[in-house]
């Protein structure tokens, strides 16, 4: 796959050279005029020494070049160890255990200050470094908490891992809000691999690509894609609030997919192209069990149509706030979530990104650029550009607006 970043790593690999021959060149001239200079002293004696021979001026002028053209050779690169991957698989009671210019745009800023992949859980030596920050709180991220779901194991929050960069800072946000949950998303170990519905690796964990996954089920269907990825965090948040009636979606043929029916025994059901509600069971009082079925059938009826239906545009990109998301309206519908928001006191603001691709399923996971940051600076109205994402347009921002209880 062609690397839509891939003319950045291009302009600064030729920079980097440039300079470095530039050293090459003038230790070669320094080289030879000690080379002439040499050659300069043929027949002419020198105290002690006598007369050199021509012989002894060529070896002298050849070892001097010998000496600056080794000089000029890279110093021995030392791979890094790879980081360790991730093959535990988490349940409940482990974690009860546990407890161009727009090119330009999508890049670190210059003034980052970035000395070390901070995402990767490694220091510039390559030295493993152990992710800091409280254990996630099963309360609050509630699969955490359900032993019949499979997923990494959580190690710190997205808020321990990724630090913002030098003079800038996360931009304030309610404590309930969307955007302050998905802040303290569980992170699975550095090293983690993108894993498929079916337990096949997407990437592995030292893609360059690939800053961080979310310890978060990707459950056994091939549901879970790009834009339903959104819509579980979404339905994942509200009900770690407590608010079950707040929950509804659309699906691709405009009908209304709250929770509350499902609650009172209504399942959906397909008719042609099209679904609509039939009771199936008695009311009850539901459990996240529940939830989970609820949003498999939500994920089975929704696409990036009917999340679009449900979100609203956010019109200025001033506004944009962690918990919008980026949602392509052509091709397959990539859908790219807005993870974290930082900024600088004169107004330069960077983002933390999030997405799990389209067929297979995958792993929800944190983008990176390379292996610099995963901050993306955000400079409206230059286009967003992503890795494997392609393109998004600020005419692409959504937000999902609020409906009844929250």
């Amino acid at each position: 796959m062609k690397r839509p970043d891939g003319h950045l790593y291009a302009q600064g690999y030729r920079i980097a050279r440039n300079f470095e021959q530039e050293q090459q060149i003038q230790l070669l001239k320094y080289a030879s005029n000690w080379a002439s200079s040499c050659i300069r002293l043929k027949n002419r004696p020198l105290p002690g020494l006598g007369v050199l021979s021509p012989d002894a001026v060529h070896r002298i002028a050849v070892l001097s070049l010998l000496v600056a053209a080794f000089g000029c050779k890279h110093e021995p690169k030392v791979e890094p160890s790879p980081a360790p991957k991730s093959s535990v698989t988490a349940s409940a009671p482990d974690v009860a255990a546990a407890a161009s210019a727009a090119a330009v745009t999508s890049a670190a800023p210059a003034d980052s200050g970035v000395l070390r992949d901070s995402s990767s859980g490694r220091g510039p030596e390559g030295a493993a470094e152990k992710p800091s920050g409280a254990a996630p709180d099963a309360r609050r991220y509630r699969w955490l908490g359900a032993d019949h779901l499979k997923y990494p194991a959580p190690s710190d929050s997205l808020e321990a891992r990724f630090p913002t960069p030098p003079g800038y800072e996360r931009i304030a946000l309610p404590p309930d809000s969307f955007g302050a949950w998905l802040r303290g998303l569980p992170l699975a170990a550095p090293g983690t691999p993108v894993l498929s519905n079916s337990g096949d690796q997407v990437y592995p964990g030292d893609d360059p690509y690939v800053a961080a996954v979310v310890a978060i089920d990707v459950g056994a269907g091939d549901l879970q894609q790009s834009p339903d990825a959104i819509i579980r965090l979404h339905a994942e948040w509200l009900w770690s609030n407590d608010k079950p009636d707040a929950i509804s979606y659309k699906s691709a043929s405009k009908l209304d997919m709250p929770f509350s029916r499902w609650a009172k025994g209504q399942r959906l059901m397909p008719s042609g192209p099209n679904v609509f509600w039939v009771v199936k069971n008695k009311p009850r009082e539901p459990d996240y069990g529940d939830f989970r079925q609820y949003i498999d059938a939500v994920m089975l009826w929704s696409n990036n149509v009917s999340l679009a239906m449900r979100a609203k545009r956010v019109e200025k990109p001033a506004e944009l706030s962690a918990g919008d998301f980026f949602l392509q309206s052509r091709g397959k519908g990539h859908a790219l979530l807005v993870l974290d928001v930082a900024q600088k006191p004169t107004g330069e603001r960077v983002a933390l990104l999030g997405q799990a691709l389209q067929s297979p399923a995958q792993s929800f996971h944190v983008l990176r650029l390379g292996h610099a940051t995963a901050w993306f600076s955000i400079r409206p109205p230059n286009p967003l550009l992503t890795p494997r994402g392609g393109e998004f347009s600020w005419a692409d921002l959504e937000r999902l607006e609020p409906k009844a209880g929250e």
